[in-house]
């Protein structure tokens, strides 16, 4: 008789011992790791353009519009359009600092990266203006689109990983 009672309080303790432990194993599942940034939960601006000699730099803030936070991480892809909506012909080139490092967003949060693009004209060819530029989050499968004029003469912009917080040109 001590025995099955001993075993019944054991039992009953291993009971209770486990149902405490569901709310915390619950919740560590149900808070997964934050993902990549998709378009639906990014807003996109630009935060200043300024030049000299022929040298136009720009920064692009990135904002978390969403209620979960998500990641970035790494280089941002561009695609000049013009005035028709055509594309333009666009090379985009990753060699601006800074490097790539992991930027978490939480809802509200931002980040920025970086562009430069010469604006001399070589020669008889003039450089195309943009009217929209094609934005694509690091690691993102779909493209932010918003109204920017550049004038990246043979299309050539260079861009920086993304960094944490609101930064100028």
């Amino acid at each position: 008789m001590k025995r099955i009672r001993a075993s019944l309080v054991g039992a009953t303790l291993g009971a209770i011992v486990v149902l405490a432990a569901l709310p915390v194993v619950s919740a560590a599942l149900q808070a997964a790791p934050p993902a990549n940034c998709l378009r639906n939960q990014l807003g996109v601006r630009v935060n200043g353009i300024n030049g000299a000699a022929g040298t136009i730099h720009g920064a692009w803030v990135f904002t978390n519009l969403s209620t979960r936070a998500c990641d970035l991480d790494g280089y941002p892809d561009l695609q000049l359009y013009g005035r028709a909506g055509r594309p333009m012909p666009t090379t985009v080139k990753r060699n601006l600092p800074p490097a790539p490092s992991h930027v978490k967003l939480s809802p509200g949060g931002s980040a920025t990266f970086y562009t430069s693009y010469n604006d001399v004209p070589s020669g008889s060819h003039a450089c195309q203006t943009s009217a929209v530029i094609q934005i694509t989050p690091p690691n993102a499968a779909a493209s932010l689109f918003i109204p920017a004029r550049l004038d990246a003469c043979r299309g050539i912009v260079h861009v920086s990983a993304v960094l944490g917080g609101i930064h100028h040109a």
